[in-house]
């Protein structure tokens, strides 16, 4: 039998209602250690049976990922109680999502996925059948009683709270554990099975994605409320929807929905993640026939999107279809006015050029065309030059003299005569301008047009790209 004496104490590591916890090294070997020292002489007889119930199980669970029972040691004179165990040099998951939230870090995706599975193998454990044929209900799975070795893996811990189950129909009813991660069957006072260390996992890997618990009050009746509704939070954006999905499966508040850890560990999502093992062989064969299904479902599924997005394309195409011919109608009609303005323009243009050269070869003299003769005798006559400038009655009479001096008079025909030469040549240059004006609105008009032509050629290239992708 072991003694203290075989033990020296390194340090405290903590201590709670239980007891205390200090970090040993064994004599013999330099062996670290843990111990949980406790005080049994103040218990009620209900305290000692479950502290004895956690002994025996201790001693009868052993998995690479539950806390490893060594030895206990009794001290009846004091009336302690030691349980020297596996000393867990990671600390636990409370202390590293405490240290995640002050460094502001997020704990990464396939750690969480690690750890998940880890703790689900781990409670395969607890609830297959033992040598004398009961079940084990952890019953306060927490993140401070999930221990991590030197490597990160999970060791889970403090069993002081679970409880045996007889057999399959078995609930147990009494109300212990930390509320944040208790059932709703758990906060209804109901009877409840291994299920409700399904919805404590769940917590957990859910704490371990938001560095919080998905329920959380200010009283425990409020707790219970929002617990029971179970309505929470999607993880954060930057977790996959795979293990938010997986998340969402575990804290289903329906227990007849919520899956066994049996039935989560053939789970096709979790299935590829487990590791390579004889055990889970067979979980990986029985889930291929499910998968290979729930491939099939998902590939139909995907073709049928698919088909959609595909009628949707070409409903679109169509429509464009359309809205490209009717924009060829409205350029095609552009360019037919276009070439009407032309012809009209070109037409136009070839009167006035024919009017211009007849009015060059029809012109005559100055003393011919103007007719210095009262123009009221025949009213038929074409009216004189000096009859456009008519004095205006208003006007105060000017006082003219004609001189028989030859040399003057033909001084004043020769004023007349450049007075009726100049208004001629004002005449020919507006005819000028006229033509010019012309000249540059019939230019535009055929620039107007090669664009309306350009355009129609890009619509009628961007429609032929558009309908070549249909075949």
């Amino acid at each position: 039998m072991p003694s203290l004496a075989d033990y020296d104490i390194v340090s405290s590591i903590g201590s709670g209602s239980y007891g205390t916890c200090k970090k040993i090294r064994r004599k013999k070997d330099g062996k670290i250690l843990v111990w949980k020292e406790l005080d049994y002489g103040m218990m009620s007889d209900i305290e000692k049976q479950m502290l004895v119930s956690e002994v025996n199980l201790l001693r009868e669970l052993k998995h690479e990922h539950i806390v490893l029972y060594y030895d206990r040691i009794i001290d009846r004179g004091r009336t302690k109680l030691y349980i020297i165990m596996e000393y867990c040099e990671g600390g636990d998951l409370a202390t590293t999502i405490t240290s995640m939230k002050k460094e502001g870090r997020q704990i990464d995706e396939e750690y969480v996925w690690r750890i998940g599975i880890q703790i689900l193998l781990a409670l395969k454990v607890c609830h297959s059948r033992l040598k004398n044929g009961k079940a084990v209900l952890h019953r306060d799975l927490k993140p401070a009683n999930v221990f991590l070795d030197a490597n990160k893996n999970v060791k889970i811990g403090d069993f002081g709270l679970a409880r045996v189950l007889n057999h399959d129909t078995s609930f147990a009813k009494t109300f212990v554990g930390t509320p944040y991660y208790m059932s709703p069957e758990q906060m209804n006072y109901m009877s409840y099975n291994e299920k409700s260390d399904v919805w404590s996992v769940g917590c957990l890997l859910y704490e371990l994605c938001a560095l919080r618990p998905p329920f959380m009050a200010a009283n425990q009746k409020e707790l219970a409320s929002r617990i029971t509704t179970g309505r929470f939070a999607r993880i954060p954006l930057r977790y996959s929807d795979n293990l938010n999905l997986v998340i969402s499966t575990l804290l289903k508040v329906d227990e007849s929905q919520r899956p066994t850890i049996e039935e989560m560990l053939q789970h096709p999502l979790i299935v590829p993640r487990l590791p390579a093992t004889k055990s889970t062989g067979e979980a990986r064969r029985s889930s291929a026939t499910v998968s290979r299904d729930e491939g099939y479902s998902s590939r139909m599924e995907s073709l049928r999107k698919s088909e959609e997005l595909l009628v949707d394309r070409q409903r679109e195409l169509r429509l464009k279809e359309k809205e490209l011919e009717s924009r060829e109608r409205a350029v095609s009609l552009k360019e037919k006015l276009a070439e009407d303005k032309m012809i009209r323009a070109d037409k136009l243009m070839r009167e006035s050029t024919e009017k211009l050269a007849t009015l060059n070869a029809g012109m005559k003299p100055w003393s011919a065309s103007c007719d210095l003769s009262d123009s009221s005798e025949d009213d038929d006559k074409p009216q004189s030059c000096l009859a456009k400038y008519k004095r205006p009655p208003e006007s105060p009479k000017k006082k003219v003299s004609f001189s028989l001096d030859k040399e003057n008079d033909g001084f004043y025909m020769r004023k007349l005569s450049g007075f009726s030469h100049n208004t001629e040549q004002e005449m020919e240059l507006e005819k000028m301008k006229c033509l010019l004006e012309l000249q540059d609105r019939l230019l535009l008009a055929k620039r107007k047009s090669d664009a309306l032509r350009k355009i129609e050629y890009d619509s009628n290239y961007r429609a032929r790209h558009l309908l070549s992708g249909i075949r």
